[in-house]
């Protein structure tokens, strides 16, 4: 399984919505997907963080994982080089706007 589907399934394991998965390689060579999703409150949006953390190294995971923010974290960065997550609580996703800064992007929808 590829690490953006298992990042998915991590968060739709955690209850986290409107998951969108942009292929950023036409954009920038710093990373091919950024994956951006939202959640309800700080905690679930760590829980999230925590479990994408847990599902990729179950899968064997050897690569990079740096993650910014805390369980108080409204905005959390999940980077795996290639692969880019951010994780929004409530209205902090239409504040900074990431869908509306890559929507020159091809984007597909996560449905689980």
């Amino acid at each position: 399984m590829e690490p953006s589907e298992i990042v998915c399934k991590a968060i739709s394991e955690r209850k986290g919505h409107d998951i969108q998965v942009y292929d950023t390689t036409s954009l920038t060579p710093f990373m091919d997907t950024m994956i951006v999703a939202s959640s309800d409150n700080a905690k679930q949006n760590y829980a999230i963080a925590q479990n994408i953390k847990d599902r990729l190294f179950e899968a064997g995971w050897t690569g990079t994982f740096r993650m910014e923010g805390s369980s108080e974290s409204r905005w959390i960065l999940v980077d795996l080089k290639d692969v880019v997550i951010h994780l929004f609580v409530g209205n902090e996703r239409d504040l900074y706007s990431l869908d509306r800064l890559y929507e020159e992007c091809p984007v597909t929808r996560y449905e689980d």
